[in-house]
């Protein structure tokens, strides 16, 4: 009886290897299709430090991960009169999966770089930006309206270069370095006597504004008195006028009457 089960037991074991052996190869298969076939390798820089970014950091494009960070580096720069942003400048090779970015076949090495070249004209550009409160950071990919301009790099891309273009935070810190600037060149003495001169001929000229209000005191005191008696006068008129409407026809002084002759 324990003889005719060993048959069953061999087809049950077989049946359940092959179904891992296939199952494993579909996965190699679609996995090496999806990540071998679709995965290109681009560059970028950061002129600023990259803290929390690390190989393996995710790579998005508009909130979506398409990619990864391959590698990190100082790159040493190659000609002489290299500068220090040259020195300061990090390179980022970045791994992208084109199936995730909507394409259905991989391009060749021409094609790709003048796809990446007409991004990069429209404004694609990759951004450092933290991820929340764990200190870890991600690049995001974005088409930026007014993109900042390439820089000219101190050596030769071997993949094709998405520029970066600086986050929100570095927008900030930059500003905020450049008011501390401002800040520190500006002559604190030369503005509070400015402000001082300023001051005393305020209170000069507010003295002189004094003063002449009370020379003509007296003067703007018979004027208004002037024009007081004038109302009266014209008041007392047109009580006149309105009980005899007629002395408007009359001339004030009338001549008189010429003598009768007798004859």
């Amino acid at each position: 009886m324990a003889n005719d089960n060993k048959p069953k037991y061999a087809r049950i074991g077989l049946t359940v290897l092959l179904g891992v052996l296939a199952t494993a190869g579909a996965l190699v298969y679609i996995g090496g299709f999806d990540r071998g076939d679709m995965e290109v390798l681009v560059e970028s820089y950061y002129d600023n430090p990259v803290s929390g970014l690390s190989v393996g950091s995710s790579v998005n494009f508009r909130g979506v991960k398409v990619g990864e960070v391959k590698d990190i580096m100082m790159e040493r720069p190659r000609s002489a009169d290299y500068s220090v942003a040259d020195m300061q400048r990090i390179r980022m090779l970045l791994s992208l999966n084109l199936r995730r970015m909507g394409h259905r076949s991989r391009p060749d090495d021409v094609e790709l770089r003048r796809m990446i070249e007409s991004y990069v004209e429209r404004g694609l550009r990759a951004t450092v930006t933290a991820s929340g409160i764990t200190g870890l950071s991600r690049i995001e990919l974005n088409m930026v309206r007014n993109p900042p301009p390439q820089a000219q790099l101190s050596w030769r891309p071997k993949h094709p270069v998405i520029p970066p273009a600086p986050s929100l935070i570095d927008g900030f810190a930059d500003a905020a370095t450049r008011l501390m600037n401002q800040i520190n060149s500006m002559d604190f003495v030369s503005v509070w006597s400015n402000v001082q001169s300023i001051a005393e001929s305020t209170a000069r000229l507010t003295d002189n504004a004094d003063s002449l209000v009370e020379g003509q005191r007296a003067n703007v005191g018979s004027i208004v008195q002037s024009i007081n008696e004038a109302a009266e006068r014209l008041g007392e008129l047109a009580r006149k006028l309105e009980e005899n409407p007629s002395l408007l026809l009359r001339p004030a002084d009338p001549e008189p009457l010429p003598e009768t002759c007798r004859h």
